[in-house]
C-alpha cells in the first residue's frame, strides 16, 4: 500500500473541501477527531464481534444491492405487471430488465470495509493537520506491524485505536511534536485491517474508490 500516495490524494480532498465549504483559517482537528471515533465506532458495528450478547456476531462483509429499476425481480415490467392485475388487467409480459440483466442485482459490496476505509480517510487528514510529513508514511510501511497487534483480539485492538485517537488529539496541540502518538495510531489502524483481513491492495483499491465517490459528492453539493 502507498501511504504516500494516499497522503497526497487526501490533501487534494481537504483543499477542495476547505476551499468549496468556505473553511479557510478554520481549525478542523476536533471535528475530524471526532468524526474519526464516529467512523470507527461504525467499523466495529459492522464487525459485531464485541456484541456479546447477540447471537449474529458475523462481520458484514458482504451485502447485495438491488436493482431499483426492476425492485430486484429482474422484470422491468415488474411493477406496471402488479398494478395491472390488481386493477383486473392481464398485466404485461416479462421484460428482462436492462440496468441489472435480469438478475435483479447491481453490485455487492463490502459494509465492514467500507467503513475501515472512511476512517482511513480521516487518519490522513489528521496526519496532514497536525503536520505529519507523508514521506514518513513510508517508514511506517516498513515498520514491523505485527507489534502493534494486540494479542488480546481485535475488541482489544479497537480500544487501543480509540486511545490513540485521544493521544494525537493531544499531540496536535504541541508545538514540534515527534508524532509518535499519530505514528502507533497509524500502526494499530494497519494491524486492524490485517486482523479484519483485508489486504494492502484492497484497502489501496477501496480508499481510491471512496476518494472519488468523496470528490463527486462535493461535485454535486454534497
Amino acid at each position: 500500500m502507498n501511504l504516500t500516495k494516499l497522503f497526497e490524494m487526501q490533501r487534494e480532498l481537504d483543499e477542495r473541501i476547505v476551499k468549496e465549504k468556505g473553511l479557510e483559517g478554520q481549525d478542523l482537528l476536533p471535528q475530524k477527531i471526532l468524526a474519526l471515533q464516529v467512523e470507527l465506532g461504525e467499523c466495529a458495528n459492522e464487525w459485531r464481534g464485541f456484541k456479546f450478547w447477540s447471537k449474529d456476531q458475523k462481520p458484514r462483509t458482504e451485502l447485495q444491492h438491488l436493482c431499483t429499476v426492476c425492485d430486484g425481480t429482474g422484470d422491468e415490467n415488474s411493477q406496471a405487471n402488479l398494478e395491472s392485475r390488481l386493477d383486473g388487467g392481464s398485466g404485461y409480459p416479462y421484460l428482462e430488465c436492462e440496468e441489472c440483466g435480469g438478475t435483479g442485482k447491481l453490485h455487492v459490496s463490502n459494509p465492514l470495509l467500507e467503513e475501515y476505509i472512511d476512517c482511513l480517510h480521516f487518519i490522513l487528514s489528521i496526519g496532514l493537520d497536525i503536520g505529519f510529513d507523508p514521506e514518513e508514511a513510508l517508514y511506517l510501511i516498513d515498520h514491523n506491524v505485527q507489534i502493534f497487534k494486540s494479542l488480546e483480539g481485535i475488541t482489544q485492538q479497537f480500544n487501543d485505536i480509540f486511545t490513540a485517537i485521544a493521544e494525537t488529539l493531544l499531540e496536535g496541540t504541541i508545538v514540534n511534536a515527534d508524532y509518535e502518538n499519530y505514528e502507533d495510531l497509524v500502526l494499530c489502524f494497519i494491524g486492524l485491517g490485517e486482523m479484519l483481513g483485508f489486504t494492502w491492495d484492497q484497502i489501496e483499491e477501496a480508499y481510491m474508490s471512496k476518494n472519488a465517490v468523496n470528490h463527486e459528492r462535493q461535485s454535486t453539493g454534497y
